[in-house]
């Protein structure tokens, strides 16, 4: 067993944000912050911090075969981007991609630090331990140093989108497929960002229970994500999709009554089974027959930012599937496709003007005994500070009942905290 060492934080808010500053001078990290969210079902670790990599393995192709290689007993950080649909089905990606995340990347990490409440678990010895401890607490945290104000460009016009939202409605009524979500761009080029003091930005606004923050040399993601793609622990699996946004309010009873009037809207309940039917469908791939059941259906949680209606679905992994096939199976996860999932992900390439990337994909950890815990990374800012481009990405399920303009509203409203935090305004088209 792999010598570790736990000591006691004074300050531990603070400690996390000078150890998130001290890890940026390397090439590679990932940052997994649950936010003390008080869901039980959420999180599997409160704060855990993965630096540097003693190994690696960064796959455009045959990715998934890799990381069955490359994951055999040791724990492993890294990411599955959207478009590793291609390798699930018979699918293709032309679109324009202005940040070049790799298809799949996880390394086995040098240094992991992991907070549960004031309690520092390094994995190294004492002495060691306590020198990383003395040169983290000397990091400066990154303050405020301008107002830099962004301008984002729409990847997909608004007369675009709601066209093409017609057009998606029409192919429901013909019988093509049930729901799809429909995204867009919005990204800003020879954009300035200090990418750490918008992390924390973020992540202080939004206070997500799957927030993550990952740099892959020149590449960064700032994720505020409210969702979990899958879980597995032992032989369980489970998976948390989501469907259905509604606003904060303002006061304690508007709230109350926001989360009642998302609860019965029989729109969104009816976005949210349907993904939960096709969660079921992709579970029971891996898993023994009968063991599919749903925990919780459409359920409504407050956070930060929005409230969310959530489903949980959990199952027993079959005797033999090996568990990168319980994430290839599910993969991509259906609340940011629609159903049914192959004809869905045929016509998100034909109706959306970029490629996806890591957008709608997930973060994660693997551990030695094959346990895992992956997000589904929206609510995201992306950035590639080589080529000086900004992104983020917002989308919703596209249904026979939707209103192409509330459609579009609910996109703003995805993007309205990330906005806040980037001082951005989108132009209008």
């Amino acid at each position: 067993m792999a010598e570790t060492t736990t000591i006691t934080l004074p300050e531990p808010e603070l400690f996390k944000q000078q150890a998130i500053a001290w890890a940026n001078h390397f090439w590679v990290f990932c940052l997994l912050d649950s936010n003390n969210y008080q869901h039980k079902n959420y999180s599997s670790k409160e704060w855990l911090l993965a630096i540097d990599a003693i190994e690696e393995i960064s796959e455009n192709k045959n990715a998934f075969d890799a990381l069955k290689k490359f994951s055999n007993s040791k724990t492993v950080f890294g990411f599955l981007s959207y478009d590793l649909k291609n390798e699930t089905e018979k699918l293709e990606s032309n679109h324009v991609d202005g940040l070049n995340f790799p298809l799949l990347y996880f390394f086995k990490p040098r240094y992991i630090f992991e907070i549960t409440g004031n309690k520092l678990t390094v994995n190294r010895n004492y002495p060691e331990t306590f020198e990383l401890f003395e040169a983290i607490s000397k990091q400066t945290v990154p303050q405020s140093e301008n107002n830099t104000k962004h301008s984002l460009q729409p990847r997909t016009s608004k007369q675009k989108y709601l066209w093409s939202v017609k057009q998606i409605q029409q192919q429901i009524e013909e019988g093509d497929f049930y729901e799809l979500n429909y995204c867009n761009e919005f990204y800003s080029e020879n954009a300035e960002l200090n990418v750490v003091e918008t992390f924390l930005k973020l992540n202080k606004k939004s206070k997500a229970p799957f927030s993550s923050f990952f740099k892959l040399n020149d590449k960064y993601v700032c994720c505020a994500s409210p969702e979990r793609f899958l879980k597995k622990e032992g032989t369980k699996l489970l998976s948390q999709p989501i469907k259905g946004t509604a606003r904060k309010g303002n006061t304690a009873e508007e709230n109350i009554l926001l989360q009642q009037q998302l609860a019965n809207d029989e729109k969104e309940r009816a976005e949210n089974v349907m993904i939960v039917d096709l969660v079921r469908n992709d579970l029971a791939r891996s898993s023994k027959a009968g063991t599919v059941m749903v925990e919780e259906l459409c359920k409504v949680y407050e956070f930060e930012t929005v409230h969310q209606m959530i489903s949980t679905v959990v199952s027993e992994i079959d005797n033999g599937v090996h568990f990168v096939d319980c994430i290839k199976n599910c993969f991509p996860m259906g609340s940011m496709t629609g159903a049914p999932k192959i004809e869905v992900l045929k016509n998100i390439e034909h109706y959306e003007d970029f490629k996806r990337g890591l957008y709608s994909g997930s973060i994660g950890y693997i551990t030695t005994n094959n346990d895992f815990d992956f997000n589904v990374v929206i609510r995201s800012i992306f950035y590639n500070a080589t080529e000086k481009y900004l992104s983020a990405r917002a989308g919703g399920a596209i249904t026979y009942d939707s209103i192409a303009e509330k459609e579009w509203e609910e996109i703003l409203l995805k993007m309205k905290g990330m906005l806040e935090v980037l001082n951005a305004e989108i132009q209008k088209t």
